[in-house]
């Protein structure tokens, strides 16, 4: 079978399925969507026809036209908002999905013990589309509830319109059934549905802190009391109930003990591989393979604002394809399909280096451009004093101590001392670019503190707005001005009036 979604048959081999499950033919999803467009848009004909009729009706007779096209005007706004939510409903259902063994595992899990399946994990990682599947390949109607900071349990369940009932008071109009001002919500409508549905309850953890505990006694008795009309809502058929939370807060243990739980790990990549062959069938593999690579290289970047999820990876493969890109290299082409801060661009692309490509060009040092752009650059003491073996004084021992990886200098001019750390990087022969102080390795000491502290930094480079005075000017143009202060030290000045000076550390300054 191609990537079809079957939970119940996803454990088994082809030769332990019937010869009818290893044929099985479903619905084309496509003709079933059109149908259903063509039918919205016969029904969207027929309301237009019938206010342009109420709206002459309305000119004939005044006000005691008006109550009708006021329908009428309500009803067509209530069919364009229900052809919205098919058409992504269509779009959702229409797409492909690749389940793990795990969560088929828990998804039938949960269908057996009749409770809410919990899903949860970063952005991404399919919880909400596996709804979507799930209704496509059982052909149930799925009914999606989007959680905000505003919603309240009681919305999920109905909501009684006072002020229209006020309002139709004071015109006089009979007020005395209130169920016409109940209107059910996506949970009301689960319960009442005449046949079984899927609810999705999206992003729990973004309502109100209260909203789940509220919806304890609803979800176990499923059932619940229209306060206003003394009416149950009691489901005619027990909907499959799915919860999605992106972890951004813990929920109450009450609702964890009536709920089957899984967390759903962001696809490795061979998943990844998979899940875009299932929605892009005709990628070239050169362009798969090594665009899943650069995608996971980005995703490991530390301190990253949003790391980009499988959306942005699917859409970056379209949009690859549509312009001709054969094979990812060294450079990541169209990375706004990926990244969404500029923060995020600048830590994986350098752009901030492009401002300064043409000191770069000048030859400026590069710890100097390095510096401006915004990295603590430091330099470290020369060899000499740590090629040799001394306890209390090597940057050898103190990398090894902390379970740093270091490359020693054999040859000192065919390979230099190098530090092996995402975020550290040398710029020349002994001065490095350390990672940020805000985006520590977790559980791992800051390596320049360290260094620091066993007085192993000689120098770091410090770019101010403060002006400085130059004792001695070596060179002046356009882009920049080098020379001398008057303690001997080398200082440049850009021409947007950055200085940049090498700070030398004093045994007492080394040890604050």
């Amino acid at each position: 079978m191609e990537s079809k979604f079957n939970p119940e048959a996803i454990q088994q081999t082809p030769q332990e399925q019937s010869p009818e499950e290893q044929h099985e033919v479903l619905p084309d999803v496509g003709e079933v969507i059109e149908q259903g467009r063509e039918a919205a848009e016969g029904v969207n004909a027929q309301i237009a026809a019938d206010l342009e009729q109420a709206k002459i009706l309305q000119e004939q007779l005044d006000e005691q036209a008006r109550p009708v096209v006021e329908q009428i005007q309500g009803l067509q706004k209530e069919v364009e908002e229900e052809k919205a939510a098919f058409d992504a409903r269509a779009e959702r259902l229409n797409s492909p999905y690749v389940l793990s063994p795990e969560l088929a595992k828990v998804l039938k899990v949960s269908r057996v013990l009749k409770r809410p399946l919990l899903l949860e994990g970063e952005p991404g990682t399919g919880k909400t589309s596996l709804a979507y599947a799930l209704a496509g390949h059982e052909d149930l109607p799925i009914i999606h509830a989007q959680c905000k900071s505003t919603t309240s349990a009681q919305e999920l369940l109905y909501t009684f319109d006072v002020v229209q009932r006020l309002q139709d008071a004071q015109l006089g109009k009979d007020v005395s059934d209130p169920r016409k001002y109940v209107k059910l919500g996506p949970l009301g409508r689960a319960f009442s549905a005449q046949e079984q549905v899927i609810l999705l309850i999206d992003e729990v953890d973004k309502a109100k802190r209260d909203f789940s505990n509220d919806l304890l006694h609803e979800l176990d008795q499923m059932s619940f009391f229209v306060t206003e009309t003394g009416e149950e809502v009691a489901a005619k058929n027990r909907p499959i109930v799915i919860v999605t939370s992106n972890h951004e807060r813990d929920l109450p243990e009450p609702v964890l003990r009536r709920v089957v739980y899984s967390y759903i790990e962001f696809p490795s990549p061979e998943q990844m591989t998979e899940i875009v062959k299932a929605h892009i069938p005709d990628v070239s593999e050169k362009l798969l393979q090594s665009a899943v690579r650069r995608f996971y290289d980005i995703r490991q970047a530390e301190g990253l604002e949003k790391k980009p999820s499988t959306s942005e990876m699917l859409d970056w493969i379209k949009v690859l394809r549509e312009f001709g890109v054969e094979e990812i290299g060294k450079d990541i082409p169209y990375p706004e399909t990926l990244l969404k801060y500029k923060e995020d661009t600048e830590k994986i692309l350098g752009v901030k280096q492009e401002k300064y490509e043409e000191l770069r060009k000048a030859e400026i040092p590069e710890s100097v451009i390095v510096a401006l752009n915004g990295e603590r650059v430091v330099r470290l003491k020369t060899k000499s004093q740590y090629d040799q073996y001394e306890p209390d004084n090597s940057i050898y021992t103190l990398l090894a101590n902390e379970g740093y990886e270091f490359t020693t200098p054999k040859d000192y001019g065919r390979r230099p001392f190098d530090i092996n750390l995402e975020g550290v990087r040398r710029v020349d022969n002994l001065t490095f670019a350390l990672y940020d102080p805000k985006y520590p390795k977790k559980g791992e000491p800051y390596l320049y503190e360290l260094l620091k502290e066993r007085g192993l930094v000689e120098s770091e480079f410090i770019v101010t707005d403060k002006p400085l005075d130059f004792a001695e000017v070596e060179d002046s143009n356009e882009l920049y001005t080098k020379g001398k202060d008057a303690q001997g030290r080398a200082i440049y000045r850009t021409k947007n009036g950055k200085f940049i000076f090498e700070q030398r550390l004093s045994p007492e300054t080394a040890n604050e």
